[in-house]
């Protein structure tokens, strides 16, 4: 098997779209967190907004680092593709408790990425064998000359 299948392609671009979305999330809470007016309880909410900003910045981070290692990675980048997607339905849980409109959308991405990474043909891709790396050859250094 030496072109990608189509359903790993699907997984990569779900990815994707998780890790821009999750950047977008954090440029949303890190500007909502410098607009943010403080008060009785305004440094609780800061640090909340900043806390899940970096956990939406870790997100990223992860989903572009795990699409980025679809083509060449071992069955832990398909591990990695399902645990993604199981954190991105936690925080669309969690945004769905809270009344937030988006939190369906990222519960069906998160859904739609631990289906596709689960299906025996992404097994069969990052089962597949690797060729071995070429032999690394000596250089060869010119005798030095005699004084």
């Amino acid at each position: 098997m030496t072109q990608m299948p189509g359903t790993a392609r699907c997984a990569r671009a779900v990815l994707v779209v998780v890790g821009t979305l999750s950047a977008v999330t954090v440029a949303w809470l890190t500007a909502a967190a410098a607009t943010l007016e403080t008060g009785a309880l305004g440094e609780l909410v800061l640090g909340i907004l900043l806390l899940t900003a970096i956990a939406s910045a870790a997100l990223a981070v992860t989903s572009f680092t795990i699409a980025a290692k679809f083509t060449h990675g071992s069955n832990k980048t398909r591990t990695g593709a399902a645990a993604v997607g199981w954190v991105t339905i936690l925080a669309s849980t969690i945004a769905l408790l809270t009344d937030h409109r988006m939190g369906a959308t990222g519960a069906a991405a998160g859904t739609l990425l631990i289906v596709l990474s689960t299906r025996q043909d992404i097994r069969n891709w990052f089962d597949r064998p690797r060729l071995p790396a070429p032999p690394r050859e000596e250089i060869q250094h010119p005798p030095a000359p005699d004084k």
